[in-house]
């Protein structure tokens, strides 16, 4: 992972499209991807696009940009628009209620009714084919 130099900190912090500068990341502003967005639509390459908009060409490696391009591109296709920042949210395990009786009792009932329903149609079976035989 790359590792930006206090001189390289420091002249990203001076870009009006940065939000926030750490030794490991650049967190881009939403007004920086709108107007990567755009630019890039237009048809220009993501290098030149960092240039236009006063970053360092040199400043991302080929798989950071990469990177880049793919979260701006997820995000401007999800209809949500743009956002600033680290964008990860915590994600909470669904917690399974095998403990409530509720849930247990609904479990059961569901089970019964489909053991019904199997029941049902194997008696319809068993009557077709009766009367099957007595009409023979």
């Amino acid at each position: 992972m790359k590792e930006y130099t206090k001189k390289q900190i420091k002249d990203l912090e001076k870009n009006p499209y940065t939000l926030k500068v750490t030794k490991h990341n650049v967190y881009f502003t939403a007004k920086f991807k709108n107007d990567f967005w755009v630019s890039y639509q237009a048809g220009n390459a993501p290098r030149k696009i960092l240039e236009d908009l006063g970053y360092d060409r040199q400043l991302l490696g080929q798989k950071a940009l990469d990177s880049l391009v793919q979260r701006i591109k997820k995000q401007a296709l999800s209809g949500s628009g743009f956002t600033e920042g680290d964008n990860r949210t915590k994600r909470i395990g669904v917690k399974k209620l095998d403990n409530d009786p509720e849930v247990q009792s609904l479990e059961r009932m569901q089970h019964e009714l489909l053991y019904l329903r199997q029941e049902v149609e194997f008696l319809k079976k068993i009557i077709k084919t009766t009367n099957a035989s007595k009409g023979k």
